[in-house]
């Protein structure tokens, strides 16, 4: 069938015709998908940029007021760990019980773990009692570090101890004689210090804390691997046997594998990695908005050596000016930066020229 188009004088065939309304609607499919694709890319850095402008206001307003940021957040902490300190001998006593009655590898893990969370809870107990108490004289900038150094001694007795477990599972594999045997008393015991942990594990990760972080995962951890033992232990009891120590090893080796990853995404705190570039931004924002006697920034370095960073930065000023006046700009500007929540200990250093040193 053929078509007339007026403005060519042509009598288009249906096929011609479908060719050429394919061609015009081009055009406006391409700039669909431009806009589309601008869309999803751009939300993502407006979305970047409005988180930067509120934590700019943020500092303004702390350092515009006369609060101290985070001043209770050790005892925070303390009180946080004597809680998960308490509920993990609650734990310990709970589990060796189910453990005897069950005769189950999986609620056995569970018992290993939670020997292994009542040493990690003393260690991390020590470490912050040895921060808190730190000697000024002997240790002038504190023992914050000891806290990274717990969590990793941590890391290393979960991640060991777990993979201790999963060799004892596959020796008991080939053991016939071995079978869960699940109870309503195990099975409640288990429930019950799963309800409190989760609880526990929710309140560590509103608290956000380097500590409270390591506290909450484990809790978290245990939570997984309570629910999982009952449920491999209840297999093994009525339909497979050797799902229990299945259970068990597959258990030990995931904790294993958290914690051990864990360590490693704290190791560059402790040699010296650079701070995330929002954080630079707010610094920068910062030492710009200062004092207008400030010419220009020549060299800025945020690092970490721990949970916090420590900031260098190079301010230009006039040379003219004298050395009263350059020390009450920069001297400020000091105080200003340690009283963000991610800065140790902040260096101002006054040049006259930018050359890069």
């Amino acid at each position: 069938m053929a078509t007339y188009r007026p403005e060519t004088n042509i009598c288009l065939h249906e096929e011609e015709k479908h060719q050429i309304m394919s061609r015009d609607r081009a055009p406006q499919t391409t700039c669909l998908k431009r806009a589309m694709v601008m869309l999803f890319t751009m939300n993502p850095y407006y979305e970047q940029q409005s988180r930067l402008l509120q934590l700019y206001e943020k500092d303004r307003r702390l350092y515009e007021s006369k609060e101290e940021q985070g001043g209770d957040e050790d005892r925070e902490d303390g009180l946080l760990l004597h809680c998960c300190l308490a509920l993990t001998i609650f734990s310990l006593i709970g589990n060796l019980i189910a453990s005897i009655l069950s005769g189950s590898l999986s609620i056995l893990s569970t018992f290993v773990d939670s020997s292994m969370d009542l040493m990690c809870s003393a260690v991390m107990n020590v470490c912050l009692r040895l921060v808190g108490e730190a000697d000024t004289f002997n240790y002038p900038r504190g023992r914050q570090r000891l806290e990274y150094v717990g969590i990793l001694i941590c890391a290393i007795l979960m991640a060991f101890a777990n993979v201790a477990m999963a060799m004892q599972a596959f020796n008991n594999i080939a053991d016939e004689s071995s079978k869960p045997e699940m109870t309503f008393v195990t099975t409640v015991i288990v429930g019950v210090q799963t309800v409190l942990k989760g609880l526990l594990s929710w309140i560590c990760y509103r608290r956000g804390s380097p500590s409270s972080i390591v506290v909450a995962m484990d809790l978290r951890n245990d939570v997984v691997t309570r629910i999982s033992a009952v449920v491999f232990a209840y297999i093994g009891d009525e339909y497979w046997r050797l799902a229990d120590p299945i259970g068990a090893i597959l258990l030990c080796s995931l904790i294993a594998l958290s914690w051990f990853r864990h360590a490693l995404e704290y190791i560059p705190h402790l040699v010296g990695k650079r701070a995330e570039q929002e954080q630079l931004s707010r610094i920068l924002k910062i030492a710009i908005d200062h004092d207008p006697r400030i010419r220009c920034l020549d060299h800025v370095m945020v690092y970490h050596t721990g949970e916090k960073a420590f900031v260098e930065l190079h301010v230009v000023m006039d040379e003219k000016l004298t050395l009263k006046v350059t020390h009450d700009v920069c001297h400020p500007l000091e105080k200003k930066l340690q009283r963000l929540e991610f800065v140790e200990r902040a260096f101002v250093h006054c040049d006259y020229c930018c050359d890069g040193d």
